[in-house]
């Protein structure tokens, strides 16, 4: 008698990254019962021992885990497009700062967070690393949407619309935590933004919180140039870190007991080859994020080193106002053909690594590496359906991962499913009206440019 479960989804390639990254099975079936995955087989002995409710039988499809944004900032889609080719410091100070100050409420983390949620799925992203204002409000849509993520109670030191202090920015995001806390999608992390928005003390208080709840801690760090140069150089400049200890923002974080296994280090641009060694050392995990470094002229991450050192290093977006997409898929690529040219060595982060990246490293670094992250009988049934050889650019197929990291784009992912959910259908999402969410998103436009800031500074003709 054969066994009666929720689905199996079988496809021509399965690639269920652990434990070998290098991996591919030919014509598998993955089985969801409860939301979890129950079993993988050979699709023809499927058909002999179960009976599915839903069947789904993909003939050009590459079956993986759903992709891992491992940072981002999800409301700021709304702010898309704005404030382009600006330098970090500028870019938050004479724009993103203003707008979030003014408009930054629940209602815009709401609506951004759906916009955003809608384009992940849609490119292939199951979970993200989100880090901003009204976590509550990002918490509701991703519920809405049917998304996972891990969401950052941010703190920082200066008043904002959500948060007038450290002790306030604490206790609504413990609020928060305490409302969601049996969510079966939605966890939680401490976030301080970054060491030079907020002071030692308060680093302290959330690394000890960090420890107590066994969360994790996630921060940008050593992002620029400028951060360390003036946090070295004590100089009290905006970028310099907010203390009193004349050293490198990891430096400081090492004195202070900060580095270690629950640290997400976003960026880790420029790290020396001790740093490097040092964080390998203390297991902290680091998250890569390209585009938006690219972008910003942040700099070149040495993400070669990083990997052979031991450093976990996972993959993000950053926020669409610094990237502006939120497609991993275009991500992976730039981040493994970056790393090659960066370590002037062609097999530097090869295509299998750049997936593991994206998947396994990004759940690890998050604290789900043993809930998500690959495709392994008891795991959460959270993946996505890759379409390959069926349109011009990826056809045809060699090496099913190499054509999804090298030849693809996130419009090639044609399903996903969340805790077993199937959320995308066809390139559609299933939770949701995508005409109310865009509409929505395209209502906010009106009142940004009602603020009368200037959206382009650099885009002006210059006096000769």
């Amino acid at each position: 008698m054969k066994e009666v479960v929720d689905q199996v989804i079988s496809a021509q390639w399965i690639a269920p990254v652990m434990p070998d990254p290098t991996e591919v099975r030919k014509n598998c079936s993955v089985v969801l019962n409860g939301g979890v995955i129950t079993d993988i087989l050979g699709s023809e002995e499927a058909k002999l021992k179960y009976n599915a409710k839903e069947w789904t039988d993909f003939e050009n499809h590459m079956l993986i885990p759903g992709l891992v944004n491992a940072h981002t900032h999800a409301s700021m889609t709304l702010m898309r497009g704005i404030g382009d080719d600006e330098p970090l410091m500028s870019w938050l100070q004479n724009t993103i700062w203003p707008i979030e100050m003014s408009l930054g409420n629940e209602d815009f983390c709401h609506d951004g967070t759906m916009l955003s949620a809608v384009e992940m799925l849609k490119s292939g992203t199951t979970t993200f690393n989100d880090m901003y204002w009204h976590p509550s409000a990002t918490a509701r849509a991703c519920g809405e949407v049917g998304i996972r993520a891990v969401l950052g109670m941010i703190v920082v030191g200066f008043p904002s619309s959500y948060a007038k202090d450290y002790d306030e920015y604490i206790q609504k995001g413990q609020s928060t935590l305490a409302e969601f806390l049996d969510h079966p999608t939605v966890h939680f992390s401490y976030a301080p933004h970054a060491p030079y928005t907020v002071s030692d003390e308060i680093l302290t208080r959330l690394g000890d919180l960090c420890k107590a709840e066994d969360r994790k801690l996630h921060i940008h760090l050593h992002e620029t140039e400028d951060e360390c140069n003036s946090s070295e150089a004590l100089d009290k400049s905006p970028m310099c870190h907010r203390s009193e200890f004349a050293g490198r923002p990891i430096q400081n974080l090492e004195r202070l007991g900060l580095l270690n296994k629950n640290l997400v280090a976003a960026h880790a641009v420029h790290v020396k080859d001790e740093e490097i060694a040092l964080l390998a050392e203390r297991e902290v995990s680091t998250v890569h994020c390209p585009t938006s470094n690219l972008k910003l002229a942040s700099g070149f991450c040495p993400v070669a080193k990083l990997l052979e050192a031991g450093v976990n290093v996972a993959i993000g977006t950053d926020g669409s106002a610094s990237n502006n997409a939120l497609d991993m898929v275009a991500e992976m690529k730039t981040a493994a053909i970056l790393a090659k040219a960066v370590a002037k060595d062609t097999t530097a982060v090869p295509a299998a690594t750049a997936l593991k990246m994206a998947t396994y490293n990004g759940a690890k670094a998050l604290g789900l590496g043993d809930k998500i992250g690959s495709l392994q009988v008891g795991k959460s049934g959270d993946m996505i359906a890759v379409e390959l050889g069926a349109r011009a650019a990826n056809t045809p197929v060699f090496d099913p991962i190499s054509s999804f990291v090298y030849s693809s784009h996130g419009a090639d992912v044609s399903d996903a499913w969340v805790n077993g959910q199937r959320v995308m259908r066809e390139r559609r999402v299933t939770t949701m009206d995508e005409k109310d969410i865009l509409e929505k998103a395209h209502s906010w436009v009106d009142k940004i440019n009602a603020l009368n800031l200037d959206p382009h500074p650099n885009h002006h003709p210059k006096e000769t």
